[in-house]
């Protein structure tokens, strides 16, 4: 209570006034003064003009600023008086229906339900672990525009996890349109979906920028980031720019991005390793870039790996893809090396589901058939296709093989 006075000092004045104004009347207040100095020392009217200064210096305080009301509304609580009471009262006291009613209203009901103190607690008087927490609960558009009120408060949203999991940027060089879409899933379930268009060269950069501030928080946590930027290189580059200049790796699950080979490399070096699953590739790679990916322990760590464009000179790099469990990739040409030692990963490693290849040279399927030592063809009535079947050592499982003109399916299953 002392804190409010302290802060509050004119709202011992209004309380001062209200108290006398319910323990006279304004006659009897004249009379007694005239008995204390005399009756013809001051005519009634000059008391009452002075009365009316002291009135309105009384009235402006507490239109001015309502909390001076806070003391009186708390003394008719205690002596519980009903809020139609109280609302008379302060009427007659300062001689207009000018207040602050939802004010009151809150004050009123706040004493009346046993919370005496009036000190009112703001956001920004919350310790800072609840205030976190609060803002961590909020959406993503409630955060953002909480990060616009005050400098505190945005140090604060820049520390929690920013209620989001998915960013997909995609701009397309047939339209000089950038398109951010942000969002939010509960479960498998979207849950929450941003999206905002930008026009413009310098638009483009208020895209970055905003990224730039989601990417610089250290608690964001994505289970897919997309990127596909089919119209500017130099917009890769200030993109790669942000991803540097971070002091903290980012916490990515899927990742889908169409980054140039040296691009693609910083991005990876940029992304938690412990954290990355899978890794979807959309643009080209000469083998230096891919023996940089490859030597990476977010490549080494993730389970899941696809490459959109042709891998050249796929014989000399296979031995990378050994630890995966699922395989998605396009290369010139398989030898019948390559397949044997495909066959020998899922004999090798349980852990391996699928291995799909897409060639641009055609397959002979009737050597592979030889080469692999496969078994006659055998179709899945339950999905529809046909493949053949090598006995993996494990007692239960097989390796299904199915082949296409220009591509070959690698499947582990089940008996």
């Amino acid at each position: 209570m002392s804190k409010f006075i302290e802060n509050h000092p004119s709202a011992i004045e209004v309380f001062e006034f209200y108290e006398g104004e319910k323990e006279k009347s304004n006659e009897k207040s004249y009379d007694k003064l005239c008995n204390l100095i005399g009756k013809n020392r001051i005519s009634k009217e000059d008391f009452e003009k002075q009365y009316e200064v002291s009135r309105k210096k009384i009235r402006e305080l507490v239109v001015n600023d309502p909390s001076n009301l806070r003391l009186c509304i708390l003394s008719e609580v205690k002596m519980k008086n009903s809020v139609i009471q109280t609302l008379s009262q302060v009427f007659r006291m300062i001689g207009t229906q000018d207040i602050d009613y939802q004010d009151f209203d809150f004050w009123f009901d706040r004493f009346s339900s046993g919370y005496l103190d009036l000190d009112q607690k703001t956001f920004s008087d919350l310790p800072i672990e609840i205030l976190g927490n609060i803002v961590e609960k909020l959406d993503f558009p409630s955060q953002m525009r909480l990060r616009k009120v005050s400098h505190g408060l945005r140090n604060i949203v820049d520390q929690v996890r920013p209620s989001i999991d998915e960013i997909t940027y995609e701009h397309h060089y047939s339209q000089n349109t950038l398109n951010l879409s942000i969002r939010s899933f509960n479960g498998l379930k979207l849950d929450r979906y941003w999206e905002r268009s930008y026009y413009r060269e310098d638009n483009f950069k208020k895209a970055l920028d905003g990224m730039k501030v989601l990417f610089n928080n250290p608690r964001l946590r994505l289970t897919r980031f997309n990127w596909n930027n089919q119209f500017s290189s130099e917009i890769d580059e200030k993109f790669i720019e942000i991803v540097n200049s971070l002091n903290h790796k980012i916490e990515i699950v899927n990742l889908k991005a169409n980054l140039i080979g040296g691009s693609m490399v910083d991005l990876l070096k940029a992304i938690k390793p412990e954290t990355l699953e899978k890794m979807n590739f959309g643009e080209d790679f000469g083998p230096i870039h891919i023996d940089q990916l490859t030597d990476l322990d977010q490549w080494k760590k993730a389970k899941k790996v696809h490459f959109r464009n042709v891998i050249p000179d796929f014989s000399r790099c296979i031995h990378h893809f050994q630890h995966f469990e699922r395989v998605d990739i396009l290369v010139k040409s398989l030898s019948m090396d390559d397949l044997l030692f495909i066959k020998k990963i899922f004999i090798q490693n349980d852990k391996l589901e699928r291995f799909f290849i897409e060639t641009e040279d055609e397959l002979l399927e009737s050597e592979i058939v030889e080469t692999l030592d496969l078994s006659e063809l055998i179709f899945n009535e339950k999905y529809y296709y046909s493949f053949r079947r090598y006995d993996l050592p494990r007692t239960n499982e097989y390796l299904g093989v199915s082949m296409m003109e220009y591509g070959i399916f690698f499947l582990e299953n089940r008996i």
